[in-house]
């Protein structure tokens, strides 16, 4: 992980989303729980795809975008970090791959997450985001 840089190229955008001091997370039909992203448009930056990500799987709108860093998988794919306060949520459309928005107070067990690296905790404890679950429960320290 990358903090406190964007790179000049990259494929996607993932949202920490908040509201009232908690983490907003989607469960994903074909995975589990995760922050709302994903792949960037065409002509889009990394604010309008982080926005647009957090409205289709969310119906998050959100306030001040911004961005934390970035990681890149093995295989080359870039995803750039962001974060936001969510402002407003309307219901889902249905139309998208989630079937499910909400708060918790704490992050989800890895065995519920859609990725079980402990990326997530990771990140909101250095950005010192609502929910991390204290390290001993993270792989990455």
């Amino acid at each position: 992980m990358y903090l406190g840089t964007v790179p000049e190229e990259y494929d996607s955008v993932v949202c920490l989303t908040h509201l009232d001091g908690r983490p907003l997370m989607v469960r994903n039909r074909r995975r589990a729980w995760e922050f709302p992203g994903g792949h960037r448009e065409p002509g889009e930056d990394l604010y309008a795809t982080a926005r647009r990500e957090a409205w289709e799987e969310a119906g998050a709108t959100l306030g001040e975008v911004r961005v934390a860093g970035y990681y890149v998988l093995s295989g080359g794919h870039t995803t750039v970090v962001t974060h936001a306060l969510v402002t407003s949520l309307e219901p889902l459309s249905g139309e998208y791959e989630t079937v499910e928005v909400r708060t918790f107070d704490r992050l989800p067990p890895e065995q519920e997450l859609s990725w079980s690296d402990g990326l997530y905790a990771h990140l909101l404890r250095v950005l010192g985001l609502p929910g991390a679950r204290d390290q001993s429960s993270s792989r990455l320290a």
